[in-house]
């Protein structure tokens, strides 16, 4: 094992914990689960909540109101990425002010359509809104649905329109369109992770951070997604996005 991959084999388990959104996109989820998730996400130490926008507000308050250290993550556009651009740009502003970052849909359809210019200028609009209000931003681009020529156009438009992290998956892609682009998993993978690290270094842009998100349920996973990135193990840099982190935290803290 190298010097690198002893150090991130060191990390503390608060350290691991730190770079954990924690998520609840569920359409069903009720706004007791979503406080529950807020105070648990606290009590466990991870970095983020990531909601659905419909729970936003009440996130905020319950942060607020228990001076929670606590960020608060809220999707744009998700899960499917098909909305007009005005539309997610008005999104965008109507969180500004309690949101802490946007996780945002890249325009899928668009990508696929060829349509290159509309999505860069989509990520250039949603990138200005998002930091016109002090709000980091994650562009998904929803690595299961692309070849690997569109992984990598993706990735060098949002690095191009200066989003804060390229993040993998919004962790609802469909399994068959998934195996017709010829990719093994739904969600986040060692090989995607690669691939956008790769890409950020070629463009001199590797202080782009990367999140991992879909199907993530172990330290394990973690550990290695971290060492695919090439990223510090700091939340500004990399992130993880799971919504099960019991199996994480016993793992964690049984080494």
């Amino acid at each position: 094992m190298g010097n690198e991959s002893r150090k991130k084999a060191r990390l503390s388990a608060a350290d691991v914990m730190g770079l954990i959104d924690y998520t609840n996109l569920r359409a069903f989820s009720t706004d007791e689960q979503i406080k529950e998730l807020v105070n648990r996400a606290a009590r466990l130490g991870t970095y983020a909540v990531c909601i659905l926008p419909e729970h936003a507000l009440l996130a905020r308050n319950e942060i607020e109101r228990g001076k929670l250290n606590l960020k608060l993550a809220v999707t744009v556009d998700y899960p499917l990425g098909g909305g007009l651009e005005d539309g997610r740009i008005g999104e965008i502003k109507s969180l500004i002010g309690i949101a802490d970052e946007i996780d945002a849909m890249m325009r899928i359809g668009a990508l696929k359509s060829r349509r290159f210019k509309e999505v860069e200028n989509d990520m250039v609009a949603l990138t200005q809104m998002a930091h016109s209000g002090d709000m980091r931003i994650k562009m998904i681009i929803e690595t299961a649905y692309l070849t690997e020529k569109e992984k990598l156009r993706a990735c060098e438009m949002a690095l191009e329109a200066g989003v804060d992290f390229i993040k993998t998956s919004s962790g609802y892609a469909e399994k068959d369109y998934t195996v017709r682009m010829g990719n093994t998993s739904t969600g986040a993978t060692v090989d995607d992770v690669k691939l956008i690290a790769a890409v950020s270094k070629r463009m001199k842009k590797d202080s782009v951070g990367i999140k991992a998100s879909g199907g993530i349920r172990s330290a394990g996973q973690i550990l290695d997604l971290l060492r695919a990135s090439g990223r510090k193990a700091e939340p500004g840099s990399f992130r993880i996005g799971a919504s099960s982190i019991d199996n994480i935290y016993d793992e964690l803290n049984m080494r």
